[in-house]
């Protein structure tokens, strides 16, 4: 009997040489989470995050402009947040904001359709927008030349199609039959013949098994006494064919008739649109009939959110562990202010373990005192709270509205997705109008001192500028006090993790001297040193040494403890970068003093 022999884990009895080779681990980036920004708000327009019939990419919308969220949301409090959230700054290195924004709209919107006759008259088709909310009340449509001219636009401008091409494929009987009566329905075609006496008979064609049309019209020429030709495309779908109704006694004995797929050409044209979209349903599928003028969809309407929604809308964003390192809240409730503050600690806590840093606003109606009280019962190291009302464009770019101070904790959370976790938005100059409410040197320092995220304007009619990215935190600590020192510690944590669960979890560390070992234990004091190294100081800057004492920053000489299936990492130290706050000096002067004999 051959012995196994092992290579790998695995046994081989046959001889012959064999081998593999293994690709070296490559460094991973950071998450794309650091440049991406949820924001949770209000419209008119759009997809309702609660909507669980919804699929989960349109609860949660993505954007990657504020152009793109204008054509979807029009105006309003969640579509004026991204625009702004798009260009936070005027600063070229904060300008672009994020990479991408997850909107959420906790609005829950009607949309807007329109019951339009086909050339039945008892066969009517609904159309209805694409896109929930009022802005569908402004879609028309119009329907002509026998159905293959369909023009559809909305407030802005309309579209009109070519003159559609539908035909599909031909069909004739030939045989003696004295009627050949075409039936098309949703299951299949089928001709009833009557009196045949040359042998043909019925013909009866499944959408199930025939598929295509081009399956369909060699079904039908293996049929005796039937004849029919592709005019399309022999990979189109059968079942799109419109409807034939033997009430309608077509009879296609001794004369070709022409198959055609108009309504579904009509409604490939309007869904293409992006406007709105044809619900066919299981109704007959007859084409739509000609329209002396447009037809304009209603209905479309829009309920205002309660704080449940707001409440449902958080909730959503970590049961469905939705993606983003920052959170914005475009509303100054506390309800929500509070729960979302809950969900941050727990997420970021090691039993959450999915960081988020989170932002939202104050009552702006209320005094500064008012203010600063909700800001002390909020008290989170993980939300900026904006205090002060802002006036600046809406989504159109063209009109403006003054906001609540939720539109500068978009804003504060925009520079801060926008670039390296370590700056601060701290003095960045805004891209917004004006601020109507303004501070003395007193309220400043009652605002700073309580946490409160305020705008005042640079020196000389400056810029209007962040007076300090502080959290409501409402102890003395400078890391947790200070959004980008909290927001660095966060993104090092969460990318530590991150890279510990990609790199090896699951993975067996063996001895160094186990022959076809891909991992021992000093492969992990190494990859975690490189990490800290190359990543964190060198190419991200979050660490950094300290030159005024020579300590490095991070001790290489951390411990690594196992046991059994669990192991331990302890960093005895670690410096944070930190933005530069504050500075002074201190000059020694004097005036000109002495006296000369002009020599």
């Amino acid at each position: 009997m051959a012995r196994a022999v092992e290579f790998l884990g695995r046994s081989f009895f046959s001889p012959g040489a064999r081998g593999a080779f293994r690709a070296q681990s490559q460094p991973a980036g950071l998450s794309l989470d650091f440049n991406t920004q949820i924001i949770v708000g209000a419209s008119e327009n759009g997809w309702n995050c609660n909507d669980t019939n919804l699929p989960l990419d349109k609860r949660v919308m993505e954007f990657g402009s504020a152009e793109e969220a204008f054509a979807v949301l029009g105006n309003g409090d969640l579509a004026d947040a991204i625009a702004n959230a798009f260009s936070p700054s005027r600063d070229t290195r904060f300008s672009s904001g994020p990479q991408l924004v997850k909107a959420l709209c906790v609005s829950a919107n009607t949309k807007a359709a329109a019951t339009l006759k086909s050339i039945k008259a008892s066969n009517d088709i609904q159309v209805k927008a694409i896109v929930p909310g009022k802005k569908g009340n402004a879609i028309r449509l119009r329907i002509s030349s026998s159905g293959k001219v369909v023009q559809i636009g909305d407030a802005s401008n309309t579209s009109q199609s070519q003159p559609l091409v539908a035909d599909e494929l031909s069909i004739q009987y030939t045989g003696d039959a004295s009627n050949a009566i075409l039936d098309i329905n949703n299951d299949r075609l089928v001709v009833t013949l009557s009196s045949p006496n040359d042998g043909s008979a019925n013909l009866s064609a499944a959408f199930t098994e025939y598929e295509t049309i081009g399956q369909l019209v060699d079904f039908i020429n293996s049929r005796q006494g039937y004849t029919a030709n592709v005019i399309s495309r022999p990979d189109r779908k059968s079942n799109l064919l419109d409807h034939i109704e033997t009430s309608e006694n077509v009879n296609i004995g001794g004369s070709t008739r022409i198959l055609t797929a108009l309504l579904h050409e009509q409604s490939r044209f309007i869904s293409g649109s992006g406007l709105a979209e044809v619900e066919i349903g299981s109704s007959i599928r007859k084409p739509l009939a000609d329209m002396t003028s447009f037809a304009y969809l209603s209905g479309g309407d829009s309920t205002a959110p309660t704080p449940t929604h707001w409440i449902d809308a958080i909730n959503m964003i970590y049961d469905k562990e939705v993606g983003g390192f920052f959170i914005s809240l475009c509303t100054d409730l506390l309800t929500p202010t509070l729960h979302l503050a809950d969900k941050l600690s727990f997420g970021n806590s090691p039993d959450g373990s999915n960081e988020k840093f989170g932002s939202s606003g104050v009552d702006v109606s209320k005094d500064i005192s008012a203010r600063l009280d909700d800001i002390k019962l909020v008290n989170s190291e993980f939300m900026a709270l904006g205090m002060s009302p802002i006036t600046t464009r809406r989504a159109d770019r063209v009109s403006s509205k003054t906001y609540p101070g939720w539109m500068g904790g978009v804003i504060h959370n925009a520079i801060k997705a926008s670039a390296n976790l370590r700056e601060t938005p701290t003095y960045k100059d805004l891209n917004i109008i004006d601020v109507p409410e303004q501070y003395n040197r007193g309220e400043i320092n009652r605002i700073i001192q309580t946490g409160g995220v305020i705008i005042t304007r640079k020196p000389n009619r400056g810029p209007w500028k962040f007076e300090f990215a502080l959290t409501s935190y409402q102890k003395n600590n400078i890391i947790l006090n200070q959004t980008s020192i909290v927001c660095t510690a966060l993104g090092l944590v969460k990318d530590f993790r991150e890279f510990l669960q990609d790199t090896f979890l699951g993975e067996v560390p063996v001895d160094q001297d186990a022959f076809g070992g891909a991992l021992t234990d000093s492969d992990i004091r190494t990859a975690v040193t490189n990490r800290f190294r190359f990543t964190y100081v060198q190419q991200y800057g979050w660490l950094t040494r300290n030159i005024y004492t020579g300590e490095s920053a991070f001790s290489e000489n951390f411990t690594i403890r196992r046991d059994g299936d669990a192991i331990y990492f302890v960093f005895p130290d670690g410096k944070l970068v930190s933005p530069i706050n504050f500075m002074f000096f201190l000059l020694n002067l004097d005036v000109v003093r002495g006296s000369s004999t002009g020599e």
